[in-house]
């Protein structure tokens, strides 16, 4: 969302996706989503002796987790970088609210923006996600495999690459093209893997200048032609799961909530196997109105679905890691795009999101459970 603010787009998340359904593919429904399949084992080291078996992708239990994982997320601040006071009030926001799980921003492979961050969520019990931010869709420049021995050593496992490869803003060439973002993206991922991470993939937007569910499809099928599948063996799937106006269990289409099970359906069809899928944006608006045949949303029953979102996290499916509201704070944290302003959790003025207090008391109450066991 932010390439598309700064790129002079319109900055609603319904500007990813057009009132109109995907047609890719047919709706799943409301069906619960297909058992995962048998794991398999994470690669072997290399050393002497005979050779090495293949490389075989990591199974889900493989992935690292944050202690205490419930699969509550947010993305942080919409800027590059922060001061340390600004860091520790959101921080402590985010423990409070039980967050886990926090996506920030980094300028290209630029190093040390980020590190009082990354130690303060590590400290705090919160897993970091980067987001690699490169306006536009452009290369990433710097150099990658320092930034990731970097931040892996301070406790940053996860780096989305690229964001919404789906939507014109966000290409050099003005236009989606899956080949030119495979050329970005595998030997992005390539070298995140090498030197000790896990990358990112898709981060694509809700239906989009190409719909999100071919753009997925057809990328895996080019990796698989390509012989480049391997990419993936260390790879999450990264998702922008906006509810617009539908209701949490909307299941018509995969324009709301429930788009990991399109995602995984297709990912378990091209693959043989489950990725991890990390929502990495998400949320509801009061006014979203993009289908008609639903009310426009409530402030009131923005705040509902939202906390619903984060309880659905209790009986999540196995590969859907978490959920992460955008956005917690814009100007009240240094942000300087008022599109973002009615997003935020924390906003000008003292004013604050209901949604904060409703994740407060959640978690309070999963704590007191946790010490009375």
């Amino acid at each position: 969302m932010l390439g598309r603010a700064l790129a002079g787009t319109p900055p609603r998340p319904a500007a990813s996706a057009p009132p109109g359904r995907p047609t890719a593919a047919p709706a799943p429904g409301a069906a619960a989503a297909p058992a995962p399949g048998p794991g398999v084992g994470a690669a072997a080291a290399l050393g002497g002796g005979p050779p090495p078996a293949a490389p075989t992708p990591l199974r889900l239990e493989d992935f690292p987790r944050p202690p205490g994982d419930n699969g509550w997320g947010i993305h942080w601040i919409p800027t590059l970088r922060q001061p340390p006071e600004v860091v520790d009030r959101f921080v402590r926001e985010a423990k409070e609210m039980g967050i886990k799980w926090v996506v920030f921003l980094n300028d290209d492979a630029k190093v040390g923006d980020n590190d009082y961050l990354v130690k303060r969520l590590v400290e705090n019990g919160i897993m970091p996600i980067m987001r690699i931010y490169t306006p536009n869709g452009r290369p990433i420049q710097g150099d990658l495999a320092a930034l990731v021995r970097h931040y892996t050593r301070l406790g940053v496992y996860y780096y989305q690459l690229y964001n919404e490869p789906n939507l014109n803003v966000e290409n050099p060439e003005g236009r989606p093209d899956i080949d030119r973002y495979l050329d970005r993206w595998v030997p992005a991922a390539r070298i995140v893997a090498a030197n000790g991470g896990y990358p990112g993939f898709g981060a694509l937007a809700p239906g989009g200048n190409m719909d999100d569910l071919e753009f997925l499809r057809i990328a895996l099928e080019r990796l698989i032609a390509r012989g480049e599948v391997d990419a993936l063996d260390r790879a999450w799937l990264s998702m922008h799961n906006y509810m617009f106006n539908h209701p949490l269990d909307y299941a018509e289409d995969s324009n709301g909530y429930l788009k990991f099970r399109w995602y995984d359906r297709i990912v378990r069809e091209k693959l043989g196997r489950p990725m991890p899928i990390i929502g990495t944006e998400g949320g509801a608006y009061p006014g979203a109105h993009e289908d008609r045949r639903f009310p426009p949303l409530s402030p009131e029953e923005q705040v509902r679905r939202v906390v619903d979102a984060y309880r659905y996290m209790d009986r999540r499916e196995p590969y859907y890691f978490a959920f992460s509201y955008w956005v917690i704070a814009n100007e009240e944290g240094g942000g300087y795009d008022r599109a973002f302003t009615d997003h935020a959790l924390f906003r000008p003025g003292g004013r604050v999101s209901p949604i904060v207090s409703a994740l407060k008391t959640l978690a309070g109450a999963a704590r007191g459970k946790e010490v009375k066991h």
